[in-house]
């Protein structure tokens, strides 16, 4: 892939940021099964570090600055909810991060350039590569510019705790059990899971993610859009 790809180019458009240096969006799209087809490429996963702890802090930020009379639990549940993976990956179609995942073919093959994981770890990545790119200024911007609406919807909602933390707090005023069942797939650098949402006992709804805990929220989500009582 090009720095000068077009698909590149309408990446930093939705961004409405523009890379001095092509070589750091390279590598912020690019998975570590690609660098082991490609010995010159190096993976994203240095510069998804760097973008996670930027993203918390603007995040935290934010939400500081929308939500004056907050007390410290529910902003902690606000910064979880817009920096989850699935709130992540979310933000990866919405920019249009998918089509220009570098993937090597055995992991393309099998749907990476679609696991949530891989969207949301390639978004950290690329607010990685903004920050060292343009600095903290235009990291900030990038944040604000995508997340604040986000985390605004939100804040006008009266409820921001997790699926998971919702569909527990639901079924223990009936006096029912909430657990999950997880399995594992995938190599280390790829691992997928697969959690089952069980209400005493009994399988309600099923759920994947790139975490124990992000699998287990998505199956929440599922029973809770489900119905489930």
């Amino acid at each position: 892939m090009s720095p000068c790809d077009p698909s590149i180019a309408d990446l930093e458009q939705r961004l409405a940021y523009r890379f001095e240096q092509p070589s750091l969006v390279c590598e912020a799209v690019t998975h570590a099964s690609y660098t082991a087809e490609n010995a010159d490429a190096v993976s994203y996963e240095r510069l998804e570090f760097l973008g996670d702890a930027v993203l918390e802090l603007v995040a935290t930020c934010i939400i500081y600055e929308m939500m004056p009379d907050a007390p410290e639990g529910e902003m902690t549940k606000m910064r979880a909810s817009v920096v989850d993976e699935t709130s992540l990956a979310g933000v990866a179609v919405e920019l249009g991060v998918p089509s220009v995942i570098r993937l090597g073919r055995g992991e393309d093959q099998s749907g990476g350039r679609h696991k949530r994981s891989i969207q949301s770890d390639v978004v950290e990545a690329l607010l990685g590569a903004v920050f060292l790119d343009g600095g903290w200024q235009e990291a900030e911007r990038v944040v604000r510019t995508v997340w604040g609406p986000m985390i605004d919807a939100r804040n006008r909602s009266t409820d921001v705790m997790d699926a998971r933390s919702r569909l527990q707090e639901l079924l223990a005023g009936e006096g029912r059990v909430v657990s999950f069942a997880y399995d594992r797939s995938g190599p280390d650098h790829a691992a997928e899971f697969t959690a089952r949402a069980l209400v005493d006992g009994e399988v309600v709804a099923v759920g994947t993610g790139g975490s124990k805990k992000a699998a287990a929220i998505d199956a929440a989500r599922v029973a809770l859009e489900s119905g489930t009582s």
